[in-house]
């Protein structure tokens, strides 16, 4: 199978394609690497909160990383391209490789064919990447979430400190065991209609969202504040909710679905008569952001051809690198705007989705041909 595929590699491509292939893919590969090192960090640090806060097992966060993974590398595929298509141009620049090839005869537009598969090739990598691995790796790092975290204390709920739950209760815990979910010496102060109710125990037991109170008393008032109520319980189940949806959600996101799930999901608010227009904006996400990478390998050419002569022209080396960095921030810029506006209903989902693209691959596109043509 290997020597089949070998051969047929050999058979339609020249050495010029190969060498080009060769040259980009394995900076592409290791400046994805290094992009997604640098991304995973900030989960890292939440993480680590957990291990040492909640109990969760150090086994248990490994894999967390390892299903978060896929989620943030797609991510960088674009800046990666980028990445790999400058630093190719200008070593070739510097090595004056491009200047042999064209006083050969070799015409830019062929030059620049290999790179333009390739990107073509990450983009592909990309929207299978964002429809096949990341729904299936945020779906099981879901699983893993609500399996072994959610069972624990959430790492907001400390010892000696007063905290307010979303349901405006207060409460007080004056020992926590996150190992075995036990809580000790509870205090649990409720806003009534006139006087607050109070609610004591000598121990709880965290289980999901719900809190078993054990060994404790409730006391009520009435209008004048005098003691009305009174009353000893063995056991009590209360539930808690400590915003732990923020890292746990029953229902799947638009990003723990793939495009066919997530045009599915739509079809079916509509007939419930459900505005879909976020929904919409996020299915023509799904197609337009991994075409960046296509996008990005074509500003990267641009620049090069434009900015960078001859090997010693350091100050267009300086030039086109400084203009791709601000190109890309500017891109985000504009991605995260028109994004807004289509979930405003200021322009249709598509549209909102695909107009930054339109906008960098037809300003690139047109310096390509003008230094094929002219230059």
């Amino acid at each position: 199978m290997k020597s089949t595929l070998n051969t047929l590699i050999y058979r339609h491509t020249s050495i010029l394609d190969r060498y080009f292939f060769r040259e980009f893919w394995g900076p592409f590969f290791l400046s994805v690497g290094g992009f997604a090192l640098i991304g995973i960090v900030d989960i890292l640090f939440y993480l680590v909160e957990l291990v040492v806060i909640s109990g969760i097992s150090i086994s248990v966060i490994l894999k967390l990383l390892i299903y978060k993974l896929p989620a943030i590398m797609v991510l960088f595929f674009p800046m990666s391209v980028l990445f790999s298509i400058m630093l190719l141009l200008v070593r070739m620049a510097k090595d004056n490789e491009l200047t042999i090839l064209r006083c050969s005869g070799v015409h830019t537009f062929r030059i620049l064919v290999p790179l333009l598969l390739a990107t073509i090739g990450t983009t592909l990598l990309s929207y299978i990447t964002n429809e096949k691995v990341v729904p299936w790796t945020n779906e099981e790092s879901d699983k893993i979430i609500r399996r072994e975290i959610k069972r624990k204390p959430p790492p907001d709920i400390v010892e000696n400190v007063v905290f307010k739950d979303p349901m405006g209760r207060y409460f007080y815990i004056k020992e926590i065991n996150a190992k075995t979910s036990l809580m000790k010496t509870i205090f649990v102060f409720e806003e009534t209609a006139q006087f607050p109710r109070f609610m004591t125990a000598k121990k709880a037991k965290w289980n999901q969202m719900k809190w078993q109170l054990l060994d404790g008393y409730i006391i009520e008032f009435d209008q004048n504040g005098q003691l009305d109520f009174s009353d000893h319980f063995k056991e009590l189940t209360i539930h808690v909710d400590q915003n732990i949806k923020t890292f746990y959600s029953k229902q799947k996101t638009a990003k723990e679905m793939d495009s066919k799930e997530l045009k599915t999901k739509i079809s079916q608010l509509d007939k419930g008569g459900v505005s879909t227009r976020a929904l919409k904006v996020e299915y023509h996400l799904k197609r337009s952001i991994p075409t960046a990478c296509l996008i990005f390998g074509l500003i990267g050419i641009a620049y090069c051809l434009s900015f960078v002569r001859s090997g010693k022209d350091w100050w267009g080396v300086i030039i086109s690198i400084c203009t791709a960095v601000l190109s890309v921030g500017f891109y985000f810029f504009i991605v995260a705007l028109f994004r807004a506006l289509g979930k405003d209903g200021t322009l249709t989902p598509f549209l909102s989705a695909w107009t930054p693209n339109l906008i960098y691959g037809s300003i690139a596109s047109s310096a390509i041909y003008y230094q094929c043509k002219y230059k």
